[in-house]
């Protein structure tokens, strides 16, 4: 199965190298609205647009954004239901543009739906707007659904720098790929409400402090055949931070992110359930990190593996003193872990132990801590498992 679209990054690329319309699209039978390539054109339709209208944008078009709609906003602001049908085009901020704005905000009673489309080059600063979502944000009772998108080059002061999804607000993103995104927390994604993904990429995103692919803040995310790589945060969750709510994984693979200090693949405070999922490849790398597949902590932190395998994982940072490096599969510190037919084998940490640490137990049912090195367990034993 492939995740992530790479043609459509390609097409992006020399579109905007280009600038080359290949034509207009074709109405078809559904009575959307077709807009010339052309900047102002695009954003004349979006503000003439009926509620529930669908426009069909110029094929293979690049709509450079050199100047604001409004103060932060690339293009107006969606207060109502709109689609927009991509067909292979690209807004991208331009690179000679001297003002900072993000590309698309779904304001309260929005409801957004992009298709076929590429997304680029948003700056969200907290000196122009409030430094969230440079790709696109969306607001407490918005709703954003992503087909076939691709979020890649956006940088946000804040959180976001893809997309962010604030308390109350929903994303759907299916088939779509969100990269090279940067911000200070949730460097491809932020989210506090709703978030539903599927069979979609979140690769080589990078985050100052939390979450380099994705920041879990609250409410929900269910997240379906989908990989999370080669993502990078500073501090926690190379992968993914999951600080709030409750996050299930399934069918997916998060593979090769890199943190400083905690959670290499994944961090976790909250709710969190893998089910036939993978965590491999990732490394907490800063002296005294600890967790590189995944690091659990604090009561509140429950972590459910159910069918799922930690592998590969390593934390190699330099031992500090006090503060070994630990537990290149899983680290739980205070919070539950349960392993359901799931298994642990061949991470590696620079002090033991190598497989898991935990300083309360954890409860193994019909599941297995094996090849680990410096050793599996030893020296917090657990029931099941041997060295």
């Amino acid at each position: 199965m492939r995740y992530i679209r790479l043609s459509s990054v390609a097409a992006a690329a020399a579109a905007i190298l280009t600038c080359v319309a290949v034509g207009p699209a074709a109405a078809g039978d559904d009575a959307s609205t077709p807009v010339s390539c052309n900047t102002a054109a695009l954003t004349a339709a979006i503000v003439g647009a009926d509620p529930g209208e669908t426009l069909s944008l110029a094929r293979n078009c690049t709509y450079h954004l050199t100047a604001p709609f409004s103060t932060g906003e690339g293009l107006p602001p969606i207060s109502q239901e709109l689609s927009i049908r991509g067909n292979g085009s690209t807004i991208v901020r331009d690179g000679n543009a001297t003002a900072l704005f993000r590309i698309f905000h779904v304001l309260n009673g929005g409801n957004l739906r992009l298709q076929d489309l590429t997304v680029r080059g948003g700056n969200a600063s907290v000196t122009t707007t409030n430094g969230n979502g440079a790709g696109i944000l969306v607001d407490s009772g918005g709703t954003l659904k992503l087909s076939g998108v691709d979020v890649i080059d956006n940088t946000a002061t804040l959180d976001g720098g893809g997309v962010a999804v604030a308390a109350g607000g929903t994303a759907v993103v299916r088939r779509s790929w969100v990269g090279f995104n940067n911000a200070l927390d949730g460097g491809g994604l932020y989210n506090a409400g709703t978030l539903i993904v599927e069979g979609s990429e979140f690769g080589r995103n990078h985050a100052q402090r939390y979450g380099g692919g994705i920041d879990q803040d609250g409410g929900n995310a269910t997240i379906h055949a989908t990989v999370i790589s080669r993502n990078t945060a500073t501090v926690r969750g190379g992968g993914l931070a999951n600080f709030g709510g409750t996050t299930n994984i399934s069918e997916s693979k998060i593979a090769n992110n890199t943190t400083g200090l905690r959670g290499g693949g994944i961090v976790n405070t909250a709710n969190l359930t893998l089910e036939k999922s993978e965590v491999s490849g990732n490394v907490a790398a800063a002296p005294g990190g600890d967790g590189g597949g995944i690091y659990n902590s604090t009561t509140s932190g429950v972590l459910l593996l159910k069918g799922s395998k930690v592998i590969r994982n390593s934390a190699n940072g330099q031992n500090v003193p006090g503060n070994p490096s630990q537990a290149g599969g899983i680290f739980n510190d205070s919070g539950s872990v349960t392993l359901d037919h799931s298994y642990v084998r061949n991470n590696a940490s620079t002090a033991a132990p190598g497989g898991l640490r935990t300083n309360n137990g954890a409860t193994l049912i019909d599941s297995t801590i094996t090849h680990n090195i410096p050793t599996n367990c030893v020296p917090n034993p657990i029931p099941g498992c041997t060295d």
